[in-house]
């Protein structure tokens, strides 16, 4: 009888012991896959988060322009000016460099810019590439200097930013918070240790609502002695 208790109790401590081993092999499975389940979240987070600033080949104007536009949703762009060779974005000529950077385009190598479709949106982003590197710091002071944020009709650009990075340079004249988000995709694709920014500067007549649609009166914005002419 008493040899029938010890074997029933060391069976009993067997079956608990593969019984803990087994609870612990489950819990061990379960941390793994949890952890291979976080690890795999995390990457997925990073590899989202970088091809939303993936870097682009600056050199090409029309993929760097792209770029810029990273984040912005699609109620907060302006709609842009058609070109009638069905490219996005207007290449810089010699009629209209001085009207959309204040600068002659004798004063560098080419151009582009996407301009709002309707003047009463004051909204411009160029690029510009310099002649060399060493040229784009002083044809960035010259965009600086000249161009015109009040070149639309009743309104100005709520914000103008000049920068350049080797030898590209970046002129926004639009709404703040756009331009904003211009600037900071331009400071990704180049590094922020390799951007200048020569000009910053805020102040307009239009502004871009919380709901995203833009709030324009070209009768209220004009001066009294005007508005009756209309």
């Amino acid at each position: 009888m008493k040899k029938l208790a010890i074997t029933l109790t060391a069976l009993t401590l067997a079956l608990a012991l593969a019984a803990c081993g087994s609870t612990a092999g489950s819990s061990s499975s379960t941390a793994s896959s949890g952890a291979a389940s976080t690890s795999s979240s995390a990457s997925s987070s990073a590899s989202s988060e970088s091809s939303s600033t993936a870097a682009v080949d600056t050199s090409d104007l029309t993929s760097l322009m792209d770029a810029l536009f990273s984040g912005i949703a699609e109620d907060q762009m302006p709609m842009l000016m058609p070109q009638e060779d069905g490219s996005k974005y207007a290449p810089l000529t010699e009629e209209n460099s001085e009207y959309n950077t204040g600068v002659a385009l004798s004063a560098y190598k080419e151009g582009i810019c996407a301009e709002a479709a309707m003047s009463a949106q004051a909204h411009s982003i160029c690029l510009l590439k310099a002649n060399s590197a060493e040229e784009a710091a002083q044809l960035a002071e010259d965009v600086a200097a000249n161009a015109n944020p009040n070149k639309w009709i009743c309104v100005s650009a709520e914000r103008t930013i000049v920068a350049y990075s080797g030898d590209t340079v970046l002129l926004a004249m639009s709404f703040n918070d756009l331009a904003q988000t211009v600037l900071d995709n331009f400071t990704a694709q180049f590094g922020a240790e390799n951007v200048t920014v020569v000009k910053d500067e805020t102040g307009a007549d239009m502004a871009m609502p919380e709901g995203g649609d833009v709030i324009s009166d070209p009768v209220a914005a004009m001066p009294e002695d005007a508005s009756g002419a209309l």
